[in-house]
């Protein structure tokens, strides 16, 4: 039976691998969140044969929770894995908004760096996806995608800001991305470290998504 953890299993993307998943027998799944204790996060990381890590924040009023939950999370997790003498395969989401100047985009970059080093020193196989904005069930309005806020004020009759109509974004589908990770599940390429990117990926422009949404509601 392979066992997997998922860090950040609550979340979003989280959630939706987790919901996937449960449903095969041959799986073990063990989850990491918010309230797991590190004593239980290192018995978790010495069982797992695949780490999905996608705990991490993209919003937040202090800078200081984007280098505690990105960057020293992920640092953590290698350093316990050396300790422990483990090398499972680690499939991680990052993003891309490590190529502007944002706090997020900087500790996902960061965390990427922590995981490259991970790499070196256990052969460990390492997959890194930096992804677009994701949008799709279960996301959550004014943090997860642009998508979810629209929805979620057009509904509601409440206004939506946007300050270039003509700003073109890109973005993924939850269901699309966990097919992809669930393609990972079985292969293996031990000391390797791959980039990966999300296919499909749609290009829109926010006044053409907020037509969209308003046509179709």
């Amino acid at each position: 039976m392979k066992k997997i953890l998922i860090t950040g299993w609550q979340g979003f993307i989280g959630s939706n691998l987790y919901t996937h998943l449960k449903k095969q027998k041959d799986i073990k799944l063990l989850k990491f969140g918010s309230d797991t204790s590190e004593e239980h996060l290192k018995a978790m990381l010495n069982e797992s044969d695949l780490i999905f890590h996608l705990a991490g924040i993209n919003r937040s009023e202090s800078d200081n929770n984007f280098q505690t939950v990105n960057v020293e999370l992920t640092k953590k997790i290698c350093d316990y894995l050396i300790h422990l003498n483990k090398n499972p395969k680690i499939i991680f989401s990052s993003s891309t908004q490590i190529e502007n100047d944002s706090i997020y985009g900087k500790t996902k970059l960061l965390a990427e760096e922590e995981l490259k080093k991970f790499q070196k020193k256990s052969n460990s196989e390492i997959i890194i996806y930096r992804l677009p904005g994701i949008f799709g069930k279960w996301s959550k309005p004014n943090y997860n995608t642009v998508v979810a806020t629209f929805c979620y004020n057009i509904a509601r009759g409440l206004p939506i800001e946007i300050s270039n109509k003509q700003t073109e974004i890109m973005l993924g589908y939850i269901d699309d991305l966990i097919n992809e990770f669930k393609s990972e599940i079985d292969y293996r390429n031990p000391g390797k470290l791959r980039y990966k990117k999300l296919d499909p990926i749609y290009k829109i422009t926010l006044g053409e998504l907020s037509e969209k949404i308003i046509f179709f509601h």
